[in-house]
């Protein structure tokens, strides 16, 4: 293949990857199937925009693509497993009403759930009510959760409820600008490192922000409201907390045990 012809097959694929990013965001209806149907049939860099209504949970989605919905659109898990599953780099989550997850925390039931293969996922802007977890991130690099609304559990035993988000060895990833209430604690962090958790507000819950084995990590500007405890930052290194706002905390707004 000679320089001239390279040049043009190069040209031409410039030229057609604006046409793909302009592409039509695809309509998916709130019938039963339905959005099931669209997360198997989609394509990468496709956006799945799911009508008012009720759409049904339990899908997994393994292809990068966008699941955005119009004003109403709720997705509902039935009160089995996680609702939505993220299993593939660069999904998008965005403008939602997700709930109703499954309630068995050995299978870590939540509103989005993203495993390993979640790269990059972005979780934003949505509202979670009635999950066990709000957001669960397992082991993805580098994802957001940024602006949503996360309406945990009330039942009367603690041990009974979720957290608002869980870490669990998600490297550089960012939770930011989220409203938690109710549920267990906001963020639980686990052997993870290279986070940010920052401009979240944190209310009827035990701990606002709770570390364990977490290191090289900021937590700044959040502000935890009337709990047992605002930030509990324990077996970690490396952990610059500034800007935080403990008011009405029962026994601590800053409890640190074997930090440094």
């Amino acid at each position: 293949m000679g320089l001239r012809h390279l040049v043009l097959v190069w040209g031409a694929v410039v030229v057609a990857a604006p046409f793909a990013a302009l592409a039509d965001p695809v309509t998916v209806p709130a019938r039963p199937g339905a959005l099931a149907a669209a997360v198997e049939n989609a394509a990468p860099g496709d956006v799945l925009r799911l009508a008012a209504g009720e759409h049904q949970g339990g899908i997994v989605i393994t292809t990068p693509l966008t699941l955005t919905g119009a004003e109403g659109a709720i997705v509902d898990g039935g009160g089995e497993g996680s609702v939505i599953t993220v299993a593939a780099p660069d999904v998008t989550v965005r403008g939602l009403l997700v709930r109703n997850s499954g309630y068995v925390l050995q299978s870590m039931d939540a509103g989005v759930f993203v495993d390993a293969e979640g790269a990059r996922a972005l979780i934003e802007g949505n509202r979670f009510e009635g999950n066990l977890f709000g957001v669960y991130f397992r082991g993805p690099a580098a994802a957001v959760m940024r602006g949503n609304t996360v309406i945990g559990s009330q039942r009367p035993q603690m041990s009974e409820r979720g957290n608002g988000v869980s870490v669990w060895n998600s490297p550089g990833s960012v939770v930011e600008g989220n409203d938690f209430r109710h549920g267990r604690d906001g963020i639980f962090t686990n052997t993870s490192r290279d986070n940010i958790f920052r401009d979240n507000t944190f209310r009827d819950l035990r701990f606002g922000v709770h570390y364990m084995y977490t290191n090289n990590s900021e937590v700044s500007g959040n502000a935890s409201l009337g709990k047992l405890a605002g930030f509990a930052l324990m077996y970690s290194t490396g952990i610059e907390a500034r800007g935080n706002l403990s008011r009405g905390d029962r026994d601590n707004g800053l409890l640190l045990n074997f930090a440094n």
